[in-house]
């Protein structure tokens, strides 16, 4: 127990100096910056991890539809990185079952946001045009 407690305090002084020495030196501050960017940060959990995942900005599917039509926004999803495709599925409740989770192909989970939104489309349609007026 004693060792441990002196290693820990010869570590925080260690600590100390490298942090004065960093706002002295600009360029060496940049250096040790740069050393401890690499090391990954092992307290993060996974809800910070899809957390951060999820901060992307979504973009509305939905306006994209109608503005390129069918198969323009296919294309146009294929080019999408796989996050934010992930994070569509998500925001858009398309796989509640998470079947989609393991997918790595970004056209495969394009064709699955294509697909899963054409049919919520398609279940709205018979309701529109119709004005509430029956003859």
């Amino acid at each position: 127990m004693r060792k441990e407690k002196a290693l820990i305090t010869l570590l925080r002084g260690l600590v100390e100096l490298v942090a004065e020495e960093s706002d002295r030196n600009p360029e060496f501050g940049a250096k040790v910056e740069g050393l401890l960017f690499d090391i990954p940060n092992q307290r993060a959990s996974k809800k910070k991890a899809v957390a951060r995942q999820s901060e992307s900005p979504v973009p509305d599917i939905h306006a994209e539809w109608n503005n390129r039509g069918e198969m323009e926004f296919r294309l146009w999803l294929r080019d999408q990185p796989i996050p934010t495709l992930r994070n569509i599925v998500r925001s858009q409740d398309f796989d509640p079952t998470r079947r989609t989770i393991k997918w790595k192909e970004a056209e495969k989970l394009a064709e699955f946001i294509a697909d899963g939104l054409r049919a919520r489309l398609a279940r709205g349609s018979a309701f529109i045009g119709t004005g509430g007026v029956e003859s």
